[in-house]
């Protein structure tokens, strides 16, 4: 397939692509993501009843509350949803990067239906640490670039094992602390992109970018790009 030219991935595209962690879950951090200029929005997605929800919290069954590893807190009235987060990336020509935490068949659908009734939307790659949904997706809307999430060494290994008789993925997005130099070479060898997440020390990001790295997942946009991009 043959990349629009303004697509992260296209060839010539600027490298490492500066990916803002978590900026799509609220309107508020997306907007200060966008305003630092970064390539690609990350947004945690959960689908409840029928929707997607951008928020990095689960919500604890048959009760009123969404739970992370320190705190209970109730889910908003209205929560932000992918639709409203496309609007305004689609405004502001700016990518969304999904980490889509939840579904099978039903988050593929979903995906789909919401992206084909915006037919103008921006670039959106997608990334998950589930193989049946990455499937799911890839057999219903196979134009969407796709990234298994590796979080732990043994999902490394075992991706390392089957990636070159399962062409599925685009490529991986892996906690940085896991990429070396020959691990970088290895998957670059096999025609695979890679994300690297969360590297908020500038030492490490240049590092990674000097490994080859095509995205870094950040909460540093404006310095990393001022460290590793510098320029108009």
């Amino acid at each position: 397939m043959t990349l629009a030219a303004e697509h992260p991935l296209a060839p010539g595209y600027p490298r490492p692509l500066l990916i803002a962690h978590g900026a799509g879950n609220s309107p508020e951090t997306a907007r200060l993501a966008i305003d630092a200029r970064a390539d690609l929005l990350e947004v945690d997605l959960w689908l409840h009843r029928g929707r997607f929800e951008a928020r990095h919290e689960r919500r604890l069954r048959f009760l009123p509350f969404l739970i992370e590893t320190w705190y209970l807190k109730r889910p908003p009235r209205t929560p932000f949803g992918l639709e409203e987060l496309l609007r305004l990336a689609s405004a502001n020509s700016t990518g969304l990067f999904l980490d889509l935490k939840n579904g099978h068949n039903r988050t593929a659908h979903a995906l789909h239906h919401l992206l084909h009734d915006l037919p103008h939307h921006p670039p959106v790659l997608a990334s998950s640490q589930s193989w049946p949904v990455l499937r799911a997706l890839h057999h219903i809307r196979p134009t969407i670039d796709l990234f298994y999430s590796i979080d732990v060494r043994a999902k490394l290994d075992l991706f390392l094992a089957v990636s070159e008789r399962e062409p599925l993925p685009r490529g991986i997005s892996c906690r940085h602390a896991l990429l070396t130099r020959p691990i970088v070479q290895e998957l670059r060898s096999r025609g695979l992109a890679i994300v690297a997440w969360t590297v908020d020390d500038i030492e490490r990001a240049e590092q990674l970018a000097d490994w080859g790295v095509d995205g870094i997942t950040t909460h540093r946009i404006a310095e990393l790009r001022a460290a590793l991009r510098p320029g108009p």
